[in-house]
């Protein structure tokens, strides 16, 4: 098979995240298309190749991410084209947070295509991972985005909140952030963004930052991913 410059782009962005449901592929790489046949014609190409896979052999449901949609993996074929190290070993199971985290990514993309933004740079984990003054930071995410409206850049660190994360690990993440920030010597130090799954678990993050140090609260922000792009964009 020859693969198409848009198939290529496709299974780069199912192995940057790891994990894509039929929306993030649909608004990441069919945004000009309105008729979805197209991607599901896409999709089977690449199935029936083995550059990607299903994760499960029926449609997503319930709530949340990836609700009533197919989720794609890597196959073989991709994970030898994507370059990824080691021996290819198919997922079992739908990751929820991989998809959450898409979800950030396409709002994004959804803001770049409206031409209020531009992504100049973004990462996934692992390679979000770092470690300053000590301190062993894991975001899930982190975009360097101009503000075409506010003529700024804007550089995030996202966490992608699931709502399964008790107080103390919350507070735990806010201590390694904030000791980063002030002990670290990074020239600048994006802020700290939990996208919370709704509204009650966005007020019991703002709660957790609020009862926190006043010199370091102007460095977290929560919100759900409906107010995300509006709070930090123009």
């Amino acid at each position: 098979m020859i693969i198409l410059d848009r198939d290529r782009l496709i299974v780069l962005s199912i192995a940057r995240f790891g994990q894509l449901a039929s929306e993030h592929i649909a608004a990441m790489h069919f945004a000009d298309v309105k008729s979805p046949t197209p991607q599901w014609r896409t999709m089977h190409r690449l199935i029936d190749h083995n550059y990607v896979k299903l994760v499960e052999r029926r449609p997503v449901g319930g709530n949340g991410s990836g609700s009533g949609q197919y989720v794609y993996q890597l196959g073989s074929a991709g994970h030898a084209l994507s370059g990824r190290p080691g021996k290819y070993w198919p997922y079992r199971s739908v990751n929820l947070h991989t998809l959450a985290i898409a979800d950030v990514h396409v709002e994004l993309v959804r803001a770049e295509q409206a031409g209020r933004i531009t992504i100049d740079r973004y990462d996934t984990e692992p390679h979000t991972h770092r470690v300053v003054a000590g301190a062993e930071l894991r975001p899930d995410y982190y975009v360097d985005a101009g503000d075409h409206v506010k003529r700024r850049n804007v550089e995030l660190w996202i966490e992608a909140d699931r709502g399964t994360e008790r107080q103390d690990a919350i507070k735990d993440k806010l201590k390694r952030y904030a000791h980063a920030y002030e002990q670290g010597s990074m020239t600048f130090f994006p802020r700290v963004v939990f996208i919370a799954p709704d509204e009650q678990r966005a007020r019991e993050l703002r709660t957790i930052i609020e009862r926190g140090r006043d010199e370091v609260k102007d460095l977290f922000y929560a919100c759900t991913l409906p107010e995300f792009t509006g709070l930090f964009f123009g």
